[in-house]
């Protein structure tokens, strides 16, 4: 709150200063996006949104280090900076934050954080714009800071916040309507996709569905609605669906006891090859999943060998993708691929797969949203996490059959 008060103090002379630079050009714009992986991939519109406003200007995007990998690639960002919430801790911190937008010389300040040293920091940086949201949920000391933005776009309850973003940018000039969101792999990731799958000694290659391969009766039914590609082992055509592993929330995880459950009974209905997909750290737990598989012969590892900047080469390869919602459902639905998403505490009024091919799975429980874009915890109130242990192997099987039937 001290920050506030000093900021209150002297914000007529920092007023006097910003007016003084009397900029009319665009020139260089800042874009906060510092949360997780599916949020920064939800932000992709404002990205676009603002270069095609403002072709000529530079775009830099403050990021956060586990999500830098998905900007390297995007044409629309010009400079990644990286800033953890260490980084603008403190009185110095938030100094540091200051200086860092004060050199920059930026012109516009979009904040998709909403919180209090992002909005003193920029008065103090003498940015001339600085936009931000209003989230639904914010304490009173961001509401006492709110006034140091330009302007404030109120994001409402039962509104996508890609929605509350599109409405933010109409502000600065931007009528931009379009809220397909872009993922962009780097140069090498298809390599590196192909070597990693013909590693797997099950795997001889990977063949595009468009060069008219053969294909079974079921399979062909299959592919219809998704021309991605198929895994040739032998003389059988398989489908690849990806499972993700794990989730970035705790809160949110399916356990590798049920992925396990889920996976025996889609390999016994069904002809394919499932990829379990998540990071290094996920390696523990798809160990556990393939100990209590029974035909371990069709599961691929991929957990900690490809990076977010590879991974969608996988990920677009795949026929329909399966997980909690979390960062690579996102991906996946960049990415047209079909999501079945296992919604659990997540508000899907706030942020949701938005393509035409999503299933979401989601339970009837009173205490359903907990987990909202502006406030997540990481632990459940009821002490059973009801909303992700209520769903059943079957329930997600069954989801699956409705894709491939």
């Amino acid at each position: 709150m001290i920050y506030v008060i000093l900021t209150y103090i002297f914000s007529p002379l920092l007023y006097l200063f910003i007016a003084l630079k009397n900029k009319e050009n665009i020139a260089r714009i800042l874009v906060i996006q510092t949360a997780k992986i599916g949020d920064l991939i939800c932000s992709t519109p404002v990205f676009r949104g603002i270069k095609k406003k403002y072709p000529e200007a530079q775009l830099t995007v403050m990021a956060n280090p586990a999500a830098q990998e998905l900007l390297k690639f995007n044409p629309y960002v010009s400079e990644i900076i990286i800033m953890k919430p260490a980084g603008y801790a403190g009185f110095t911190g938030k100094l540091k934050l200051a200086n860092f937008m004060c050199k920059g010389k930026y012109d516009i300040v979009v904040c998709l954080n909403p919180n209090v040293p992002f909005a003193i920091a920029a008065l103090w940086g003498l940015v001339p714009v600085r936009l931000s949201i209003m989230p639904d949920f914010s304490g009173l000391t961001f509401k006492l800071a709110s006034v140091f933005f330009t302007s404030i776009e109120r994001h409402v309850r039962g509104r996508l916040v890609m929605d509350t973003y599109i409405q933010m940018l109409r502000r600065i000039g931007i009528g931009n309507s379009n809220l397909s969101k872009e993922v962009y792999k780097s140069a090498g990731a298809d390599k590196k996709v192909q070597q990693t799958l013909q590693e797997d000694k099950h795997i001889i290659k990977v063949i595009p569905v468009k060069t008219g391969i053969q294909k079974t009766d079921e399979l062909d039914s299959c592919l219809r609605r998704n021309d991605n590609v198929c895994l040739s082992s032998g003389q059988t055509n398989n489908p690849l669906i990806g499972i993700a592993v794990s989730s970035g929330n705790k809160l949110k995880e399916l356990g590798a006891e049920k992925i396990a459950g889920t996976i025996n009974a889609l390999l016994n209905d069904f002809d394919i090859y499932i990829a379990l997909i998540g990071s290094n750290q996920d390696k523990n737990t798809a160990q556990k999943v393939i100990d209590s598989v029974t035909k371990k012969d069709r599961i691929l590892d991929t957990t900690g060998l490809l990076n977010l900047s590879e991974l969608p080469a996988l990920i677009e390869r795949l026929l329909l993708f399966i997980g909690v919602d979390t960062g690579i459902a996102y991906m996946a639905d960049a990415l047209s691929v079909p999501v079945i998403d296992i919604a659990g505490p997540s508000d899907m009024d706030d942020q949701r797969p938005t393509g035409s091919n999503c299933i979401i799975i989601k339970k009837d429980l009173p205490c359903i949203p907990c987990s909202h874009a502006f406030s997540a915890p990481c632990s459940c109130k009821r002490g059973d996490r009801l909303c992700i242990t209520s769903v059943s192997a079957a329930e997600i099987v069954e989801a699956v059959k409705r894709f491939l039937n």
